[in-house]
């Protein structure tokens, strides 16, 4: 039997065959399992229904029998106990399937599967991940722009007890610094001009679920003492209110910085990168992943001929050659804007390395240097040339999309189209 991540997918599974033992996860992302349960043994679909949950006791037991389950088992399934209950042909049938969700690659294909990738440290992240989904521990993301740390983040909410909860992102990048505290905690009434209505903020929002605080390194100080009460006491004072509010949230962070380095530079809180990192996770650069830039190009691609109606056919080896000999400064999110780019150019047949027209990213030759000013040796406007062309670059890699340029640039987006605007009006 697969593994089904929803109740539709469930049912969907259930309806190509009757099995003999099914086992349900309580928390699904599109309901309850006891849904799940109900119609399975409403439609006759399975002879043995059990369904596993963080909680074996109080709500979840009680929907769990009435819908006609014969067992809640609390996660992680005890294997002994399950052999008492389940009769040891269906064991071993049940086994055979990794349908107790206890194989990684069983996790992935329910929770992680735009996840593409078989690299050591890839896999051990997400092991990681797997290993935490019935707990409400704090985590820390680490690694690059577009390495895929919110589809992680999204993947543990997923995969956790807080799955039918809201999942909500906050990019810390992407808010005025005078509107950070707001945007997080809300604010109340007159709290500052232009307060007409108390707004609830992104972390009563995410109340429930999965609260993920994206580029955190980028959050102002005064804000970060804020989180960090948020985090040891799991209350907020909304800007401008006079009593604390409780919440109840995970957090998951994400950064491309260092954050050790802006704590010795007073840029970053200590304490809060302790509150952060209790579970830290760094995910790998595409570069250092080998034959993985191959495998997620093959999926891109077919993601991108049926999103774009094209039949392009395959990569050719030169192709494989130039992906794999390319430098990716833009990890994961920079593969997936060439292969779109080059789909809806291509239209059909086999994509070649000139089709996908990278730039060599090679070390250059000895005495050679990097960038040949084309004015004189005035060092704001060599400045000025060296930055307009690295913005061209990142507009160009990213198709024209603002927001992904400047997170490959690493700037604000703001702080992009200001210096845009800037450029283009000395043109």
């Amino acid at each position: 039997m697969r593994c089904a991540a929803t109740v539709e997918e469930g049912r969907s599974a259930l309806s190509e065959t009757e099995v003999d033992v099914a086992i349900v996860d309580f928390r699904l992302p599109d309901g309850s399992g006891a849904d799940l349960i109900r119609w399975a043994v409403s439609n006759n679909r399975a002879q043995s229904v059990y369904c596993m949950t963080g909680n074996a006791s109080g709500r979840a037991a009680t929907e769990v029998l009435e819908a006609g389950g014969i067992e809640v088992l609390e996660k992680p399934i005890d294997v002994d106990r399950l052999a008492e209950l389940i009769p040891t042909q269906d064991l071993v049938e049940a086994s055979d399937t990794h349908y107790l969700n206890e194989d990684l690659e069983s996790w992935r294909t329910c929770y992680a599967r735009d996840i593409v990738g078989d690299d050591e440290r890839l896999v051990e992240a997400l092991e990681t991940v797997r290993n935490i989904t019935d707990t409400d521990c704090t985590v820390l993301l680490t690694g690059e722009s577009g390495t895929g740390k919110e589809m992680v983040a999204r993947a543990l909410h997923g995969s956790s007890t807080r799955a039918t909860g809201p999942f909500v992102a906050l990019n810390c990048a992407a808010i005025p610094d005078t509107m950070v505290e707001a945007e997080l905690f809300g604010h109340v009434r007159g709290a500052f001009t232009g307060a007409h209505h108390s707004r609830g903020g992104r972390v009563v929002a995410a109340s429930g679920g999965t609260l993920f605080l994206d580029e955190i390194g980028d959050m102002p100080l005064q804000a970060q003492a804020k989180l960090l009460r948020v985090l040891q006491d799991r209350t907020i004072m909304p800007v401008g209110a006079d009593m604390p509010v409780s919440i109840d949230i995970r957090v998951v962070a994400a950064t491309n910085q260092d954050l050790e380095a802006m704590i010795a530079a007073s840029r970053f809180r200590a304490d809060l990168y302790y509150r952060l990192s209790v579970i830290p996770i760094e995910l790998p650069p595409l570069r250092e992943r080998g034959d993985d830039v191959i495998k997620l190009a093959r999926v891109l691609l077919g993601e991108a001929n049926a999103r774009n109606q094209r039949q392009v056919t395959g990569i050719d080896k030169s192709a494989e050659r130039a992906l794999l000999s390319f430098d990716w400064p833009g990890n994961v999110r920079e593969l997936a804007h060439l292969i779109e780019r080059t789909v809806l150019l291509k239209g059909s047949g086999v994509i070649t390395a000139s089709d996908l027209r990278l730039r060599s990213t090679g070390a250059l030759p000895r005495g050679q240097r990097p960038f040949k000013s084309t004015v004189n040796l005035d060092l704001r406007s060599t400045i000025d040339q060296v930055e307009r062309q690295l913005i061209d670059e990142a507009l160009d890699r990213t198709g024209g999309n603002r927001t992904e340029a400047a997170s490959l640039l690493g700037v604000n987006r703001t702080t992009l189209v200001e210096k845009i605007r800037k450029h283009n009006a000395s043109l």
